[in-house]
């Protein structure tokens, strides 16, 4: 999955997947749980996956999930 939004910052990178945790450069104008990508780890996890983040500030983010298998992209 990609973005072209704000990006995250490469002090926040490291942590964007613990628990609770939403950020100090972000959007201050948006509420967040700080779950969702805890809860996408801890399920690629559990099922053997894999979960990368890549960003960079003002040019957006990738979330790359990897099942270990290709498949098809339907078009």
């Amino acid at each position: 999955m990609r973005d072209t939004g704000i990006g995250i910052s490469r002090e926040d990178l490291p942590r964007v997947m613990e628990k609770g945790f939403t950020g100090y450069n972000g959007r201050q104008d948006r509420k967040s749980t700080g779950i969702g990508l805890y809860l996408c780890k801890k399920i690629m996890k559990k099922l053997g996956h894999l979960i990368k983040i890549e960003s960079e500030v003002g040019k957006g983010t990738t979330v790359i999930l990897n099942f270990g298998r290709e498949f098809e992209i339907a078009e």
